[in-house]
C-alpha cells in the first residue's frame, strides 16, 4: 500500500503510519479498521474510477443546467451566524433533490446571477442517492464501506453533492458531523468520494487525527418555538468554546479516492482559491442498531417514513 510522505505540520506521532489504503475491492481491510478507529479518518486512495466520477460530474452538470433559478434563492451558509434557521426548502430537502447556492452567487438585486449557475452553487442534496439513478448505483456501492466500518445495520442517510468552485466556493469551518446527525449511541460516518483532485489551492478537506474521542459540542435540532417548524443549534456536552483545529493535517485527494470521516473528528475545509473545481461527494451512514433522534434537522418525508436501507436501493 502506499504510504502519504510526512508533511511539515503531521504530528510525530502520526509519521510513519498508515493512513492510506490501496484496496481495490469495496470493502475495508483490518489494517484500514484499525486505523479508522484510530485516528477517525481513513483515506482509501483509487476507490473509484475516474471514469465513474466524470459520469457523476456529468450528471451533477445536467441536474444543474435543468434547474430553474428562479425556483429558490436557499443559500448555504457554512458560518453559524449567518445560517437561515426558517427555510423550510433546506428543512424538506431530506428527501429530495434540492439546490443550494454559494452566499455570493446573487448581485446585489438578489435575484441576479454573478457567474456562471454551475459556479453559483453550493451543494446539491439530499436524496441524490434515492432519487437518481446514476448516484443511487453508486451509492449503493458503498454497503460494504459501511458494514466494515462495525455497523450492524447501516442506513444511508444523505447525501450531498459539493461543488467548491474557484471564485465563489468558500471554506467550511471545523466542525463534528455528529451535530448535524445525532444517534444514540453516536453512529455516523462520512464517506466523501474526491471527483476532483483536491489539494492547498482548490480546498483539500483537513482533519486533527484522534479528535473523534472529543464529546458532540453542538446539536443542530428542528424546533417548533414558532407557529412553524425551524432550526437551531444548541449545546450538547459543550466542553470548549471553540473546536480546536491543532494537530491538523491536509488531506490531499485524487479524483476516485474515498475519505472516511469518524462523526466525531474535527474537519474542516478552506476556500477554494484557485481556478480548479473541487466537486465531492459525500454520503452520510447511521447505524440503524442506534436511535435516530427525531430532533434532527434531517428527516425522511418529515419524520413519517423510515430512511431506506442499502438493501432499498439496489
Amino acid at each position: 500500500a502506499a504510504l502519504l510522505r510526512p508533511m511539515r505540520w503531521m504530528p510525530a506521532a502520526l509519521r510513519g503510519k498508515r493512513s492510506l489504503s490501496t484496496s481495490v475491492i469495496k470493502g475495508l481491510s483490518k489494517a484500514d479498521q484499525e486505523f479508522l478507529h484510530e485516528n477517525g479518518y481513513l483515506v482509501v486512495k483509487g476507490f473509484t474510477s475516474q471514469k465513474k466520477c466524470e459520469a457523476l460530474k456529468q450528471q451533477l452538470n445536467k441536474l444543474i443546467d435543468d434547474f430553474d433559478p428562479s425556483s429558490s434563492t436557499s443559500v448555504f451558509s457554512t458560518h453559524e451566524s449567518k445560517r437561515d434557521y426558517q427555510d423550510t426548502y433546506f428543512l424538506e430537502s431530506g428527501d429530495k433533490v434540492r439546490f443550494f447556492w454559494e452566499e455570493d452567487a446573487f448581485a446585489e438585486d438578489g435575484t441576479t446571477l454573478q457567474y456562471p449557475k454551475r459556479e453559483c452553487i453550493n451543494k446539491v442534496g439530499h436524496a441524490l442517492h434515492i432519487k437518481d439513478q446514476i448516484f443511487r448505483d453508486y451509492c449503493s456501492s458503498l454497503a460494504q464501506v459501511a458494514s466494515d466500518i462495525g455497523m450492524q445495520k447501516p442506513i444511508p442517510l444523505q447525501s450531498m453533492y459539493i461543488c467548491k468552485s474557484p471564485r465563489t466556493g468558500g471554506e467550511v469551518g471545523p466542525h463534528q458531523d455528529s451535530t448535524f446527525l445525532y444517534t444514540d449511541p453516536p453512529s455516523v460516518h462520512g464517506l466523501w468520494l474526491s471527483i476532483d483532485s483536491a489539494g492547498l489551492d482548490n480546498g483539500c478537506l483537513w482533519v486533527v487525527p484522534g479528535s473523534q474521542d472529543t464529546p458532540i459540542q453542538k446539536r443542530f435540532v428542528r424546533t417548533n418555538e414558532t407557529d412553524t417548524t425551524g432550526l437551531k443549534m444548541i449545546d450538547n456536552e459543550r466542553t470548549v468554546e471553540e473546536l480546536s483545529t491543532k494537530g491538523g493535517v491536509a488531506l490531499p485527494t485524487e479524483s476516485g479516492d474515498l475519505v472516511i470521516l469518524h462523526g466525531q473528528v474535527v474537519h474542516w475545509s478552506e476556500k477554494n482559491t484557485s481556478g480548479l473545481s473541487r466537486h465531492a461527494l459525500m454520503l452520510h451512514v447511521v447505524d440503524g442498531a442506534s436511535e435516530y433522534s427525531s430532533e434532527n434537522w434531517l428527516q425522511h418525508e418529515g419524520g413519517i417514513k423510515e430512511f431506506p436501507s442499502f438493501e432499498d436501493l439496489k
